[in-house]
């Protein structure tokens, strides 16, 4: 889990709030101990003692109450400073639905919109969000990589995605998994197929979304 992800994740939430609980308890055993140690004395004798504060600072209890309260603290606000993590979403097609695949003669593969909607990315330049498509149903090994999406400053995004070629075109009733990744572009640095999506190290992905070939145009 990245940075990112941890400051934003409920995690972080539970940590900072038990570290808190730790540190109220912490601290109210320190004021005990000082009520204890230092019970209330007479007027003209108060001078005598040391400043309570002083006498505070001695007691480990204290400290480490004071010191787990930054810590929750710090946590609180990094949570409100570190931006969240990309994340991506495809909200067309949806699952096991039919599409429609437009072909390309010349090349005999086909074309379908795939569109969503994503955060952190269009403001930064380091990531590039790809769609990825992988033959289901007649099985192809591998997850072919699109063209980068295009992506709006509201974080919609679109592109065109393609599936077979003149020796294995798209027919209907061929199921095809899409994916959609968050990547560095320099991680797919021109490749066409990948393996398996880990390959192009994606710091956010879509759920897989399940389609079908419904009629071809």
């Amino acid at each position: 889990m990245g940075i990112e992800n941890f400051f934003h994740s409920t995690e972080s939430l539970i940590t900072a709030l038990a570290t808190l609980v730790a540190a109220v308890a912490s601290l109210v055993k320190a004021f005990k101990d000082f009520q204890k140690e230092n019970p209330p004395q007479p007027l003209e004798q108060k001078h005598s003692k040391s400043p309570a504060l002083a006498s505070l600072l001695k007691m480990p209890a204290f400290d480490l109450g004071i010191s787990l309260a930054l810590v929750s603290i710090g946590i609180f606000v990094a949570r409100e400073l570190v931006p969240p993590p990309p994340q991506v979403a495809i909200t067309n097609p949806v699952v096991a639905q039919q599409i429609e695949v437009r072909i390309l003669p010349e090349a005999g593969s086909g074309s379908f919109t795939v569109s969503g909607t994503s955060s952190g990315v269009f403001a930064n330049a380091n990531l590039r969000l790809y769609v990825l498509v992988h033959p289901a149903d007649p099985f192809a090994a591998g997850w072919w990589i699109q063209q980068p999406a295009t992506v709006d400053r509201n974080g919609q995004w679109t592109t065109q995605a393609w599936i077979g070629n003149k020796d294995f075109p798209p027919q209907p009733n061929h199921k095809i998994d899409i994916l959609a990744v968050v990547t560095d572009p320099a991680r797919v640095a021109g490749r066409m197929q990948i393996s398996d999506p880990k390959d192009i190290n994606p710091v956010a992905q879509s759920d897989i979304v399940r389609v079908s070939i419904g009629s071809i145009k």
